[in-house]
């Protein structure tokens, strides 16, 4: 019974391209650390009129600390994500994978910053609320808020992934394999960031092992019953060439750093 039990195993997890969901990490990752620093904290900075100095995958550098700055980041993951989760019921299966997969990063990376700011001291929102009175109290509320918008943000994963989950085991192809390759692929780009192996080990591997997380253990929030007609992810090779240009791109350029002069 054991083996009849394996080869069923097998087959399910066999519905789903291990090519395609990688490649589909691969720009999910990088699309939204790209709209974190670029869009997130640059836009913000340039409508502040605060000049930016320097842009690579994992920060931006300004020339005037400003706590609007240091916000935009997070929310613009938390409205991108959003509107990535709503879209992804009305797409057809790829496209709906993919948008399931650029809201998991987008919004755990968004709701991650809150609690690693208020238990570590550091980072976006550690920056927001440097200065105010009552350190302690707020670095609690902004911990508090960050554990609760993260777990309810894993609810959502859950829920968007369902449909691609024929049985539990599943979820070792559709949750964990692209946590793992969004990882270990923003992991690279930052491993060049001109701020040095520092900023990789106290910024860049923290965030992306431990702001995404929560793909891990999204599966023990799934809803019980079994889709009437699971999802799969098929082979496609447009995905592949896609994550490859730009996946290639985002490391050789965004990895050492776009820099501006003023």
């Amino acid at each position: 019974m054991s083996a009849v039990r394996s080869v069923k195993v097998m087959a399910m997890q066999s519905r789903h391209n291990k090519a395609t969901i990688v490649s589909m990490a691969v720009i999910s990752m990088g699309l939204a650390a790209l709209l974190h620093e670029a869009l997130g904290h640059g836009a913000m900075a340039w409508l502040r009129g605060d000049g930016v100095t320097q842009l690579t995958s994992n920060h931006l550098s300004d020339e005037v600390p400003d706590r609007l700055v240091e916000a935009g980041g997070t929310i613009v993951n938390l409205l991108t994500g959003g509107v990535a989760f709503a879209l992804s019921f009305r797409a057809r299966p790829h496209l709906r994978y993919f948008l399931c997969l650029f809201a998991a990063v987008s919004l755990l990376d968004g709701a991650g910053y809150f609690l690693f700011s208020g238990i570590g001291g550091v980072g976006d929102w550690a920056a927001v609320i440097s200065g105010l009175p009552h350190q302690a109290a707020l670095r609690t509320a902004v911990a508090i808020f960050g554990a609760v918008s993260y777990y309810l943000c894993v609810k959502l994963i859950g829920i968007s992934l369902r449909p691609f989950i024929a049985s539990r085991a599943e979820y070792n192809a559709v949750g964990r394999l692209p946590y793992l390759a969004a990882c270990i692929f923003y992991c690279i780009a930052g491993a060049l960031d001109p701020l040095g192996i520092k900023l990789l080990f106290l910024s860049t591997i923290p965030a992306a092992f431990g702001g995404l997380s929560g793909l891990l253990w999204a599966d023990n929030l799934l809803q019980k019953a079994t889709p009437a007609q699971p999802l799969a992810i098929d082979r496609a090779p447009a995905w592949w060439w896609m994550a490859g240009i730009f996946g290639v791109g985002f490391i050789v350029v965004l990895g050492r750093g776009i820099n501006f002069g003023h």
